[in-house]
């Protein structure tokens, strides 16, 4: 028993639970991100079979709304700024309350065409600007430390709420369907009550000549090396697009592993990620360790690649698994080091403008929702080995671009954050 409770107490220690802002935190991200998957797991069935819109009209709607993102994402950042990471978050927790509610009411195709654009900008700025707030609350490697705690909770959240969504999606009722989207709705404020109670500090001023001189201008639009991460980004991204869409095709018709093995191997990959993320957060905590956790993603996704390249090469059936849980396995390991080098975004940016440069940052993975899709799904599943080798070898290019360009950096030859 007592080894049991120094285990706790060091793990507590390890994941800074002892502080009340790591405790509002989790709490807020568990709230959103159970409704997330609740609404994840039942939106598309519940907009084409309750509501009757097709399959491509709630896609177009979508994809309309990843357009606003992009267009809006970093307008919000700056605002963000202006008013302060936490109320700016604040906020956006009431509008998706607000547009997630107000999709009980969407029976005509233009309000939810409408609700779509709305509740998808507020969700794809929302991560940038809850960054930004722990970057006012954390430093350093208790940063890494909170943005590993956070992507474990939201993952272990999200398969809880998808777990809560088996139930109207094994009905088909649709009052399961409208109590599902009340209670993403529902989280959202929870959220927002939360992140309320946390007591942020003041941004500092920005400091004069040496700062400017540092970040290369006043805008991540005339910052080359902040240019180059978000693209870097958007190409990491790709791991994302592979896991979500890509590989349910892949594996399910185009290798002769069994079908079960599909839900099997992403079961691994959360399982793994949620492991993994913190202490390899930790491990990558600095500019100079991020640089390195950005190249070795880039490997390890190739890997990957190569790795389900050759399970469609392969008749047998057990083979072919276990190509695919090697393959796996550099995935979530290329996954979490992508993760890891998100200092980078962090500092590169002048910390008074943290949610305009993290909104920024964020468009690498928004710009990789509106054309991944396009560029990745259908050629990956249709042309398979040569094009699994290109995407490989881009990300692999990708994932070391940063280190390329920013191992002599001031930053990185220090060694530690230069905050």
């Amino acid at each position: 028993m007592s080894t049991d409770l120094a285990r706790w107490a060091r793990l507590r220690d390890v994941l800074m639970l002892q502080r009340r802002e790591t405790r509002l935190l989790l709490a807020s991200v568990t709230a959103d991100s159970f409704g997330t998957g609740i609404f994840t797991a039942t939106s598309v069935l519940f907009f084409t079979t309750v509501r009757g819109f097709s399959v491509s009209a709630v896609g177009l709607a979508i994809s309309l709304g990843s357009l606003c993102a992009f267009f809006l994402g970093p307008r919000i950042g700056a605002l963000a700024d202006r008013v302060g990471p936490q109320r700016g978050l604040i906020v956006l927790f009431g509008i998706r309350a607000v547009g997630y509610g107000l999709y009980l009411l969407a029976e005509q195709y233009w309000l939810f065409v409408v609700l779509a654009c709305v509740v998808t900008t507020a969700d794809r700025a929302s991560p940038a600007i809850n960054q930004a707030l722990m970057g006012r609350l954390f430093e350093a490697k208790d940063r890494a430390t909170i943005l590993g705690t956070v992507f474990s909770a939201r993952n272990g959240a999200i398969v809880l709420g998808s777990l809560a969504a088996t139930l109207p999606v094994v009905t088909g009722s649709s009052a399961l369907y409208l109590v599902g989207i009340g209670i993403n709705a529902a989280s959202f404020i929870v959220a927002a009550l939360l992140v309320a109670r946390l007591d942020v500090p003041e941004a500092e001023p920005a400091a004069a000549g040496e700062d400017d001189k540092r970040r290369g201008g006043a805008s991540p639009l005339r910052d080359r090396r902040y240019l180059a991460i978000t693209v870097v980004n958007g190409v990491a991204m790709t791991h994302n697009t592979i896991l979500s869409l890509v590989l349910p095709l892949w594996i399910v018709h185009a290798t002769s592993s069994p079908k079960w093995s599909l839900t099997a191997l992403l079961a691994l990959n959360g399982a793994l990620a949620m492991a993994a993320q913190v202490p390899v957060n930790r491990m990558f905590a600095d500019f100079s360790a991020a640089l390195r956790a950005s190249a070795l993603g880039g490997v390890a996704v190739c890997a990957a690649c190569l790795a389900y390249a050759g399970a469609g090469a392969v008749g047998d059936a057990w083979v072919a698994l276990a190509i695919l849980v090697v393959a796996m396995l550099a995935h979530t390991a290329g996954e979490s080091l992508f993760i890891a080098s998100t200092p980078l975004s962090f500092e590169l940016a002048p910390k008074e403008s943290l949610g305009r440069y993290l909104s920024f940052y964020n468009l690498g993975r928004v710009g990789q929702d509106l054309v991944g899709p396009l560029l990745v799904v259908g050629p990956l599943v249709h042309q398979g080995t040569p094009v699994w080798l290109l995407v490989g070898v881009v990300v692999l290019l990708g994932g070391l671009v940063p280190w390329v360009l920013l191992k002599d950096d001031a930053l990185a030859v220090n060694g530690r954050s230069a905050r």
